[in-house]
C-alpha cells in the first residue's frame, strides 16, 4: 500500500508534443523603414519596431553620423 504511489500510474496524460513553425522569409529581412498613417517612421529590425517623429528621426540621424565619424577609414 505504501509503496503503491511509486506505481505507474495508467490515466497520466502525456504533455502535447510542441509544434513550432519554420522561419518565413519574410523573417530573413534585416530592417524595414515605413511611415504611419499618423506621419510618423517606423524603424523595424528583428522583432522590433522603433515608431518615431521627424524631430526623433533627425536625433537618430545626428547620432548615427556623429559615431560613424568616429570610425576608422579601413573598415
Amino acid at each position: 500500500m505504501i509503496f503503491d504511489f511509486f506505481k505507474k500510474s495508467s490515466n497520466v496524460v502525456p504533455f502535447p508534443i510542441p509544434y513550432t513553425e519554420p522561419p518565413s522569409a519574410e523573417s530573413e529581412k534585416m530592417y524595414s523603414i515605413g511611415v504611419t498613417t499618423d506621419n510618423k517612421i517606423t524603424l523595424t529590425m528583428g522583432y522590433t519596431t522603433f515608431t518615431m517623429t521627424k524631430r526623433d528621426c533627425t536625433n537618430l540621424i545626428e547620432q548615427l553620423e556623429l559615431f560613424k565619424n568616429q570610425l576608422r577609414e579601413d573598415e
